[in-house]
């Protein structure tokens, strides 16, 4: 099984109030704290990003910098972008998710097989960013970005995706903290008291 990451740095982080990825992180900015720990696991990591050179300095040189092939700034553009770069399946992950655990993205990804995209639908939501695609979603996807309509939940609709629940994560020693997103500067500071860091 490929171990293909792709990290989407491409939000505004206005809730944030700066450049999320760049902030602090147990000592590190958060890209390269996430980034790192992929590394560490022998995924093959690759930012997407508009502006690439803004991480440029904070990356080791094993994870490569790709630009977001469209001028518009969302999640699509940014999972089109990632496949187009690897041609090969992919976990997707925003760069706000520090708790997501190696383990986890393993099975995610081994989950995939048979369909375009596994999803989670767990602990109350789903989480298009914390998921794999395949290569057989792309045309779906280009041709949705195409009409105007950016929406994730719109294009996973059209796919042949597999939708992964709480039993899923559980039975692998998971819980709903994997899910921890950091949107607000008090978010940070929680998940940096309670991620494991695997």
């Amino acid at each position: 099984m490929l171990l293909n990451v792709a990290l989407l740095a491409g939000g505004q982080s206005r809730r944030f109030g700066s450049d999320k990825a760049l902030a602090l992180f147990r000592g590190k900015p958060l890209i390269e704290y996430i980034s790192e720990k992929f590394v560490r696991e022998g995924f093959n990591v690759s930012v997407i990003s508009k502006d690439v050179t803004k991480y440029l300095n904070v990356l080791s040189g094993s994870v490569e910098h790709v630009e977001d092939i469209y001028e518009q700034q969302c999640p699509l553009a940014g999972i089109i972008t990632a496949l187009r770069h690897f041609r090969s399946p992919v976990f997707v992950i925003s760069t706000d998710a520090p708790a997501v655990p190696a383990g986890a993205v393993k099975a995610v990804l081994s989950a995939l097989e048979g369909y375009d995209a596994a999803v989670p639908d767990a602990f109350g939501k789903i989480h298009p960013l914390i998921a794999a695609y395949s290569p057989s979603c792309l045309d779906v996807l280009m041709k949705q970005f195409e009409t105007g309509n950016f929406r994730l939940r719109d294009a996973l609709s059209s796919l042949n995706t597999r939708y992964l629940d709480d039993s899923f994560f559980c039975g692998l020693g998971f819980d709903s903290s994997m899910f921890s997103n950091i949107n607000r500067r008090e978010d940070m500071e929680i998940l940096n008291n309670t991620v494991s860091g695997r």
